[in-house]
């Protein structure tokens, strides 16, 4: 192209002036043609030494940067509001074994009221761990404690959804980090293992508890002792739900041999008198099994 443009213009030159110095005018336009390209070619930069380019890229990427920090804020505030909502649900599901224990002790004499009133407790119970378990499954696993699944799966007990029950207290095992909470979660399952006729697992589970002190070694005897004598009641209260009354009360007689060694306490005589209404209650329900009995563990 370039060659075609000299050539032309030197046509032109030859024609208005044959007799001049073609070469040095052709020359002459050849520099300034260089010139002019060297100019064009100096204007055209790199995208990264554009300052109209960089100004753009910039600002995308405060787009950017603002889009993702308004998402992160708001995600962090919808997980704090299902957190608080979720914390509520739980408070309530607690109040409600409390209540309905005083329903039967406040109506013992008029069954009707009770047991209305113990079924609208019942249904409040079910609406309400339905939303918990709705809310702790859109949650993070990291966001729910350990006590906060134990407590759903507890309800869900109540509720006679057994299989969502044994589905959560995984969910405690596996985040539970305290000794309180792992020792829970253990007899909880045990108990349910029990409810849903697999009594030998659950044996495993209760024999499992009463050997937890080998990862915790900084108790002192008196905890030790009292933890491993609530197993024992606990244990004996899941016997006698499936009438294994015998069983139940060699596990009574065990937590009988643990208190004998403790010295005289408030404490321990607190413990003696747990046992003694438990091997009372047991022996009074012989031949009438305590179907759905939920055992809570002491913290």
């Amino acid at each position: 192209m370039q060659s075609l443009f000299l050539s032309g213009a030197a046509s032109l030159l030859l024609a208005i002036n044959p007799s001049g110095d073609l070469e040095r005018k052709v020359e002459l336009m050849k520099q300034e043609i260089d010139t002019l390209q060297v100019k064009v070619a100096a204007d055209i930069k790199p995208w990264y030494e554009s300052i109209p380019t960089l100004l753009s890229a910039a600002a995308l990427l405060f787009s950017f940067g603002t889009t993702f920090v308004s998402y992160r804020r708001t995600t962090i505030q919808d997980i704090q509001s299902k957190r608080q909502e979720l914390r509520g649900l739980l408070q309530r599901l607690a109040k409600l074994p409390q209540e309905n224990v005083e329903t039967m002790k406040k109506y013992a004499d008029d069954p009707a009221a009770m047991q209305t009133i113990s079924s609208f407790i019942n249904q409040e119970n079910t609406f309400l761990v339905a939303q918990a378990v709705e809310l702790a499954k859109r949650l993070p696993r990291q966001m729910v404690s350990a006590p906060e699944f134990l407590a759903i799966a507890t309800a869900l007990q109540a509720a006679y959804e057994l299989g969502p029950a044994e589905e959560f207290l995984n969910y405690a095992s596996q985040v539970a980090k305290d000794f309180n909470t792992k020792i829970a979660v253990i007899r909880a399952t045990a108990n349910l293992k029990f409810l849903t006729g697999k009594p030998e697992e659950g044996r495993v589970d209760y024999q499992k508890a009463l050997s937890i002190f080998a990862a915790y070694t900084n108790f002192d005897d008196f905890t030790k002792t009292a933890t491993n004598v609530y197993t024992h009641v606990a244990w004996a209260y899941s016997e006698a739900n499936i009438n294994s009354f015998d069983l139940a009360e060699q596990q009574l007689e065990n937590a009988q041999s643990l208190l004998a060694k403790l010295p005289p306490s408030p404490g321990s005589a607190n413990l003696n008198a747990q046992v003694s209404q438990t091997t009372h209650r047991i022996q009074a329900g012989r031949g009438t099994p305590h179907q759905g009995t939920t055992i809570y563990s002491p913290h």
